[in-house]
């Protein structure tokens, strides 16, 4: 840097001497600029470096304007060095910018990562080939690397860039890591802790200390920014239970000479256990103060606990918000008695004004159709405001599968009465392909390979095409749902299919089946659903050649011949999951009831009831209770 300042003052000097002596303060009041050209530039355009300059031909010289120029010549990365030359003409200065390029870049490898691959090495990367290498990108990059390795919990990782030059004057980068071993937490202590026990607060860490059941999950590898949140998580956890003033006072981080391990320490101020004495409103009390005390989970007589006062005020500032309310504020308040330990907790409600919607604002679905996303929306434009309205519609569109988020955010107008509501949403995958081969000592080698579209066309059809081929079975299916057919509380399904078994060497028949089905489903209400279906399958179904009648069951001797079935199916669901896939609350109940004989050769009713519960335990583990039962019976003789 020393050297370029002295080279730049050198120049100026020579520059100085060689213009003209008639120099103002800032400028050659005599001589303009005539001209100004580049140097040295090889892959840089020169039109590109012009571009950075504000030097302009007819302006007078000013060495501030150049100064500037230079600077910003610097700043874009391209160059090692930056200077100026002038040459008296005719005309006037002709002004000269001379570069020096820094390299381009050949190509890029790595060496020594086996934590990380290179895939996602080269994606933090400003290093790219046919890019410029400067020293800036050096150190931005090795900061990058070096940043994901601790992430991942390498305290020891080192990187090196080396490089060399080619003959067309590229440059090769070779970018070696020297991962070392991950660096754990080798234990986790609490100072100030009188109320609950180490072990108990533990269980409340992300973070764990090194021993083998953290092994298997990673837990033990230090993170910092989970040492962080495990001391809000650990604040959380006193103030769920009663401990208002609790807070964790410090934390500290002790590195083992070998860099191999921390000792991880949070120093807690625990204060004492709050439990409610009283539970008031007051504000604006609507719809009533009956209903608005039926939102509220906080009881008297227990232990002061955060998550309930949250509910509380999320579960009122709701039911306000369905009166149309959509700017609701519900603030609690305390009063304190220190003697006894115990608080009133006060919810002050400020309902603002009554608003209607305006309009709503779509945007984020590049694929699919405004309708497909207005038509899941309960509340509507036009309608008042309803808080319940809102959530619900965020509750379905997050069910459809092929959005992967929705955000929903109000936006006042320069009418006091209208709000609008601004719905972005994030379209996730909506199309999978899967193929595999398949072996079985039954049905011998096969080949499989499925197709499904949740939003075929944009327009949130469900398509499937599947086929297992190959060995002793095939089988081939497509299908088609329209979730809102005729009507928006109307569902129409088609499909069609055929299954050819033919394992002779284990069994002694084959069988060929083929039909196809179509549904109906009706809305009864948000939640609940009706839905019917007939379905009608041809079966053949013969002995294997060699095969003796006396050898078979009498099950199969039974089904001998060409029969059909027509099976009319009724349905009755109760869907409260949150999401369809990888719901992690709420539940679905179903009862199906079928009959056969209205077409066809088999007589029998069917039952099927079904029961699936989801209970969210951590962001991680969702408990599912699930349980079903079925039956069927034949009549009119048969069995």
């Amino acid at each position: 840097m020393i050297s370029r300042c002295l080279k730049a003052s050198l120049l100026w000097l020579l520059l100085w001497c060689s213009l003209t002596p008639a120099f103002a303060e800032d400028r050659i009041t005599e001589d303009k600029i005539a001209e100004i050209t580049v140097e040295g530039n090889r892959y840089i355009e020169t039109a590109a470096i012009l571009a950075k300059v504000r030097s302009k031909v007819g302006e007078d010289i000013s060495r501030k304007t150049i100064s500037r120029d230079v600077r910003h010549l610097f700043a874009t990365g391209y160059f090692s060095d930056v200077y100026t030359e002038g040459e008296q003409t005719e005309n006037g200065i002709r002004l000269i910018f001379v570069v020096v390029e820094n390299p381009v870049i050949a190509n890029v490898t790595f060496e020594g990562n086996d934590a990380i691959s290179n895939k996602k090495i080269r994606a933090l990367l400003k290093m790219k080939p046919g890019l410029v290498l400067s020293p800036r990108v050096e150190r931005e990059d090795k900061n990058s690397i070096r940043k994901k390795y601790l992430d991942k919990g390498y305290y020891q990782s080192e990187v090196v860039i080396q490089t060399k030059t080619l003959e067309d004057g590229r440059m090769d980068v070779v970018i070696k890591i020297t991962e070392g071993a991950v660096t754990r937490a080798k234990e986790i202590r609490f100072i100030g802790n009188e109320h609950f026990t180490n072990e108990e607060l533990t269980e409340t860490l992300a973070s764990r200390a090194e021993g083998l059941g953290s092994w298997f999950t990673d837990s033990d590898v230090f993170n910092r920014r989970r040492f962080e949140a495990d001391a809000q998580m650990l604040q959380q956890f006193y103030l769920e239970h009663g401990y208002m003033d609790a807070r964790v006072e410090s934390t500290r981080l002790m590195l083992t000479p070998n860099m191999d391990g921390f000792y991880l320490a949070l120093s807690i101020f625990e204060g004492q256990p709050f439990s409610i004495s009283g539970i008031e409103l007051q504000g604006d009390i609507i719809p009533s103060r009956e209903k608005l005390m039926e939102k509220v989970t906080l009881e008297v007589g227990d232990l002061y606990a955060i998550s309930k006062l949250r509910s509380s005020i999320e579960g009122m500032s709701e039911l306000v918000g369905d009166e149309g309310f959509a700017f609701v504020n519900v603030t609690p308040s305390f009063r304190r008695d220190i003697e006894k330990n115990t608080v009133a907790v006060v919810f002050d409600i400020e309902k603002g004004s009554e608003v209607y919607v305006r309009r709503i604002e779509i945007t984020g679905h590049a694929k699919t159709q405004d309708h497909v996303v207005r038509r899941e929306l309960r509340q509507h434009e036009g309608e008042r405001y309803s808080a319940g309205h809102v959530r619900r519609s965020k509750e379905r569109l997050r069910r459809l599968s092929f959005m992967k988020d929705v955000r929903l955010s109000k936006t006042q107008t320069e009418t006091a009465n209208l709000v609008d509501l601004n719905l972005d949403v994030e379209e996730g995958k909506s199309g999978s392909f899967s193929a595999g081969i398949t072996y079985s000592q039954t049905y011998g080698t096969g080949l499989t390979g499925k197709i499904s579209e949740k939003n075929l066309f944009g327009g949130g059809y469900t398509a499937d095409v599947s086929a297992d081929v190959g060995g002793a079975v095939n089988n081939y299916s497509v299908g088609l749902v329209n979730p809102y057919f005729i009507r928006e509380d109307v569902s129409a399904s088609a499909s069609l299919f055929r299954s050819q078994t033919d394992p002779q060497s284990f069994v002694a028949y084959k069988q060929d089946s083929q039909g196809g089905a179509v549904g109906l489903g009706f809305a009864l209400s948000e939640y609940a659903r009706y839905s019917v279906n007939y379905r009608v399958t041809n079966t053949t179904l013969e002995l294997a050649p060699n095969t003796q009648p006396a050898d078979v069951s009498l099950s199969i001797k039974s089904q001998i011949g060409a029969f059909a079935t027509g099976e009319f199916t009724q349905s009755l669901s109760y869907d409260t999951r949150n999401r369809v896939l990888y719901p992690s609350q709420g539940g679905i109940q179903s009862v199906s009831l079928g009959y056969a004989g209205l077409t066809g050769d088999q007589k029998f009713y069917e039952l099927d009831i079904s029961s699936s519960n989801y209970m969210e335990l951590s962001d991680v583990w969702t408990l599912r209770a699930a349980w079903s039962a079925a039956a069927i019976q034949g009549y009119g003789g048969a069995d």
